[in-house]
């Protein structure tokens, strides 16, 4: 056994086989891939990189699965030997998909993806990375290891990993198990831990609060609803407030650093320089030539380029500011922020800029959807005393009121224009 001392989490405990990993070289690319793109611009202790959000992805896939399976006994099978079989395959199983599941990021994360060819996604890229490089040969060492100890029905292999991942049916016969949609959940849901991991993380590394929650309360109180032989991830009903908080971390997050104004802005600088400096503008599509890029690669080839298109992100040219609409703008704001910034373009040509994000911080089911739904957006809140299962939105009036998703519109000028600029919306909106 081995352990990672991390920031967040404390010491995190990692098995041989994991840790090979680990070591791999597509793995150890995530420390050259800052997490935040370049939000380390404007919060300058956000230089934290995808390598350590993985790891402690893992770790709190395996503490949320604990959680779960040791409050409810036989779980997966009447048959005490096969629960506790499926159990440790399971717990497995989460433990790769939440070490791997960043592994196809782009430099600088989201924020170059419009980068890739032929609409491919960074998705795309890990699935290929788990499936056909050093990757592979990691994963099914595990899977051979635990068919030795467990029998041949409980193999690992990276395709098995990227179907549970990517939530899909799985189609191999061997490996048709409808536990397979509750595991997806604990990496991909309102619940999981990939949220848990980067909102924490985040909050740390950029010295703020608003990622902050309750992580040993909220972990403590998830639990299963069953449902005809349907596993879904839930929580009990005295998890409730840590939820909120959970959700209006990540809510507070978006409208506070995410969607920060100049890091927004400094993303699309950065996309300009990155499609000067690119070979074709693009990231390669073979998957051995993809991985020869990162971060510091594009910022050694910004440093050494005289493109006109670099000069902004290398000086860190910054347009102001000038318009902002409310953070869930309406119809009309979305209209008259895009009327304005017409006007302002045939008067200013590229000395002004525009952006908008449309984007729900969560995905919480209305009201009314019934806690029988199978459909996963729900998220279902138990009485560990009567077995009494309801919605959150039932049970929460501060998520109710926050459904609404987040719609800001901004416009840019340069420095130099920015007083006539102001002046000319304010005649603009009196009009």
């Amino acid at each position: 056994m081995y352990q990672f001392r991390d920031p967040v989490h404390g010491f995190i405990d990692v098995s041989e086989d994991e840790l090979k990993i680990i070591n791999s070289a597509p793995f150890q690319r995530l420390r050259n891939i800052h997490q935040l793109a370049t939000t380390y611009l404007v919060y300058h202790g956000a230089e934290h990189t995808r390598f350590g959000h993985s790891i402690g992805t893992m770790h709190l896939t395996s503490r949320a699965f604990d959680s779960v399976t040791q409050k409810t006994p036989n779980l997966f099978s009447d048959n005490r030997e096969e629960n506790r079989r499926k159990t440790a395959w399971y717990r497995q199983l989460l433990r790769i998909i939440g070490l791997i599941h960043d592994l196809g990021h782009a430099p600088f994360s989201h924020a170059s993806e419009e980068l890739f060819e032929n609409g491919q996604k960074h998705e795309d890229f890990t699935r290929i990375i788990i499936t056909e490089t050093e990757i592979a040969d990691h994963i099914r060492r595990i899977g051979s290891k635990f068919q030795q100890e467990y029998g041949e029905a409980y193999d690992i292999t990276p395709e098995l990993v990227w179907m549970i991942y990517e939530g899909k049916q799985v189609t191999d016969e061997k490996f048709v198990v409808p536990d397979f949609l509750f595991l997806q959940s604990f990496m991909d849901g309102e619940l999981d831990c990939d949220k848990m991991d980067y909102l924490l993380r985040d909050s740390l590394y950029c010295g703020v609060t608003y990622g902050k929650y309750d992580l040993n309360r909220f972990i403590s109180t998830l639990t299963v609803y069953k449902d005809d032989h349907t596993l879904q991830l839930a929580i009990e009903r005295g998890g409730v407030q840590a939820l909120e908080e959970f959700v209006l971390a990540r809510y507070f997050m978006f409208i506070q650093v995410y969607f920060h104004k100049t890091r927004r802005y400094l993303d699309k600088v950065l996309v300009k320089s990155l499609k000067a400096i690119l070979p074709n503008g693009k990231y390669p599509t073979e998957v051995h030539e993809y991985l020869k890029w990162n971060d510091s690669r594009i910022l050694s080839l910004i440093a050494d380029s005289e493109a006109p298109e670099v000069t902004a992100f290398k000086q860190r040219e910054i347009m102001t500011c000038v318009f902002e609409s409310k953070a869930h703008a309406g119809k009309g704001e979305k209209t008259n922020a895009k009327v304005i910034y017409k006007i302002l373009q045939e008067a200013y040509g590229d000395q002004v800029a525009y952006d908008s994000v449309d984007k729900a911080a969560h995905k919480l089911a209305p009201v009314l959807l019934a806690p029988q739904d199978d459909s996963g957006k729900g998220i279902m809140i138990l009485d560990p005393q009567t077995r009494a299962v309801t919605n959150i939105m039932e049970e929460s009036i501060i998520l109710e009121s926050i459904v609404r998703p987040i719609n800001i519109h901004r416009i840019y000028a340069g420095k130099d224009i920015v007083g006539e600029v102001l002046a000319e919306i304010e005649r603009l909106q009196s009009d």
